[in-house]
């Protein structure tokens, strides 16, 4: 039982996860200067937009998706869910950022030397195109906001005590004697 409450809890933590970062980011890429989203001569995305609004998203919305796994998961099974959705974020990721890769790769391949073409300033609506290093590291930092959200919800329900806590080993202290 707590195996299929963690499976579920896993999926349904990712599903938040994916689509408030997808609905987090649209506004963001078309509310930023164009100056500040890419490159005017390269299209790739400036350093700028990458720190300052594309990893705060992705933190944000991974320690949502990661509270929200733990508050599912309960407690028998909330490390468990924590570590599963940490690996399928950073799993998911590497192989799109793969993809990314191999798209990327085939696409120069197939210009067969042909010269490039000047980089409009203007790119009409085309998103802006990732530098590698962003496009492998993203799953990373998605992970360590699922890790802090899950966390966040462990430690909370502890200090409010919502959830018993384990017996402690020590044996219990003999009652105080009355003072003569």
């Amino acid at each position: 039982m707590i195996f299929i409450r963690v499976v579920i809890a896993v999926l349904a933590g990712y599903l938040l996860l994916a689509v408030s970062f997808n609905l987090t980011m649209v506004p963001a890429v078309s509310l930023v200067n164009p100056d500040r989203l890419r490159d005017a001569d390269t299209g790739i995305m400036t350093n700028w937009f990458i720190f300052m609004v594309q990893f705060p998203v992705a933190i944000s919305t991974a320690v949502v998706g990661g509270a929200f796994t733990a508050w599912l998961a309960s407690r028998p099974g909330r490390k468990y869910a924590i570590s599963a959705l940490i690996w399928f974020v950073i799993i998911v990721g590497l192989i799109q950022g793969g993809r990314f890769l191999r798209q990327e790769v085939m696409s120069v391949s197939q210009s067969d030397g042909a010269p490039m073409q000047e980089v409009a300033s203007d790119f009409g609506g085309v998103p802006p195109v990732p530098p590698i290093w962003n496009v492998f590291m993203l799953p990373f930092v998605g992970g360590l906001g699922v890790l802090l959200g899950g966390r966040m919800v462990t430690r909370a329900a502890t200090a409010l005590s919502l959830e018993p806590t384990l017996p402690s080993s020590s044996p219990p202290s003999p009652p105080a004697s009355p003072a003569s």
